[in-house]
């Protein structure tokens, strides 16, 4: 990974981001972020920063990696619509040269492999963390710029497929419900 990408910790932050006043800087926290849907940057907190430290904002292209908990994941960020930081409970990952695309580089870690990976070299009893040099050591495999494309495509079909499953299930559950309560209010007649 590390000839990849340059690896960064999120910005470092003394005090809780809900302690900093309003501002125009978003902070990305680990509760605005979903593996399969991104950021969701209207939930993203926007503060002002204290100006002691060198800010290095988000861009588009940057992939963000959450450093802790059970489930690990990475998100490439497609667009960043407003100056924006991570807290320090992600790495930031910026790429190197041109023969990884963002969005596939964040799959490849999202995948079982890498992901027995770092579960294996995750520290910590309670609340598993990892390291930079465990992500640094992170093989990637780098196939053809094509290859990537229709892979991040296939995965892409693959989430909006699961999506509208989740969909289909959860209006079926609804008008299951609704069956049950119109049964339920005509026995009573």
């Amino acid at each position: 990974m590390a000839e990849v990408a340059e690896i960064a910790a999120g910005h470092p932050l003394r005090s809780g981001v809900d302690e900093f006043p309003a501002g125009d800087t978003g902070v990305i926290q680990m509760r605005n972020v979903d593996p399969e849907a991104g950021v969701d940057w209207a939930s993203v907190s926007r503060v002002e920063l204290p100006p002691a430290r060198r800010i290095e904002f988000l861009n588009p292209g940057h992939v963000i990696f959450s450093t802790r908990g059970a489930r690990t994941y990475a998100v490439a960020l497609s667009a960043v619509p407003f100056p924006a930081v991570c807290s320090p409970h992600f790495f930031v990952l910026r790429i190197r040269g041109g023969a990884v695309e963002p969005r596939f580089l964040a799959w490849q870690i999202n995948q079982l492999p890498a992901q027995e990976y770092l579960q294996r070299e995750a520290t910590g009893s309670h609340i598993l963390n990892i390291r930079r040099e465990v992500i640094e050591r992170l093989e990637i495999v780098i196939p053809s710029r094509a290859r990537q494309a229709a892979i991040v495509a296939f995965a892409e079909d693959a989430t909006r497929e699961k999506r509208l499953l989740s969909a289909l299930i959860e209006n079926r559950q609804q008008q299951m419900n609704a069956l049950a309560a119109g049964l339920r209010a005509s026995n009573k007649e």
